[in-house]
């Protein structure tokens, strides 16, 4: 009986509770107030896929300039056992959320490599405001 993918699960869990109490990169604390975006309830719809297919990713949105502008996604993960950090951060605009003070954001997005996904978000507003940062995991096998 072999005892090594007992050994990895264990090596890679290890590893997800490291990287989950790994501070954010760059100012983590941002000021509230009027203008200022809060997200709240970041998720993964559904949290598990298989390579090639889609995820939703969702969160709830406050802004009380209704100006919401664009969304900022910061991919790290663990993939064939490697930690890696992705250099580029994704932006996504949202423009079709102007104008709302509250509303519920779905973004679908696709991943092809396997691996464990840990993604990190925030919102800008037009007025250059940056929200609060949520980190969410999805798992592509």
């Amino acid at each position: 009986m072999s005892t090594r993918p007992a050994v990895v699960m264990s090596l890679v869990s290890i590893l997800a509770i490291l990287i989950g109490g790994c501070a954010t990169i760059g100012d983590a604390e941002r000021s509230t107030g009027p203008g200022v975006p809060r997200i709240m309830n970041l998720r993964f719809d559904p949290d598990t896929i298989r390579s090639g297919e889609s995820a939703h990713l969702s969160f709830y949105f406050e802004v009380g300039s209704a100006d919401l502008d664009e969304c900022v996604v910061v991919e790290r993960g663990v993939s064939q056992f490697q930690l890696y950090t992705a250099l580029q951060p994704i932006t996504i605009p949202l423009k079709q959320y102007s104008g709302l003070a509250t509303g519920t954001v779905e973004i679908p997005m696709r991943w092809t490599d396997t691996g464990i996904r840990y993604v990190e978000v925030h919102v800008v507003s037009r007025q250059g405001k940056q929200s609060n940062r949520l980190n969410a995991t999805l798992t592509v096998r």
